[in-house]
């Protein structure tokens, strides 16, 4: 038998046993009332609490990572024109 390319069965997509697993539980996940609050990213400055923000992820990790500081701070500039909500950083769509 020749493989003509093609695949048999359904796809990944299509099988509801293989949905978005992330999807689910953050529906599942109960926020603090602080954090569904809308900031307007405009009238932030982040320069004066980048100190802040590498300081309290040190803290929660234990270490010292840039990866995960400049991830956050991209992710905060990338916000800079909108106004979101930290639900929004945790699932950005």
């Amino acid at each position: 038998m020749t493989d003509a390319g093609f695949f048999r069965g359904t796809s990944a997509e299509q099988d509801n046993r293989f949905t978005d697993k992330q999807k689910k539980l953050l529906k599942q996940l109960r926020f603090h009332d602080v954090l569904t609050k809308r900031v307007d990213m405009t009238k932030v400055n982040l320069d004066t609490i980048k100190p802040w923000i590498t300081k309290k992820i040190t803290e929660f990790l234990g270490m010292e990572d840039e990866v995960v500081v400049e991830f956050v701070f991209n992710q905060l500039e990338a916000e800079k024109s909108n106004t979101f909500t930290a639900k929004d950083l945790l699932h950005p769509n």
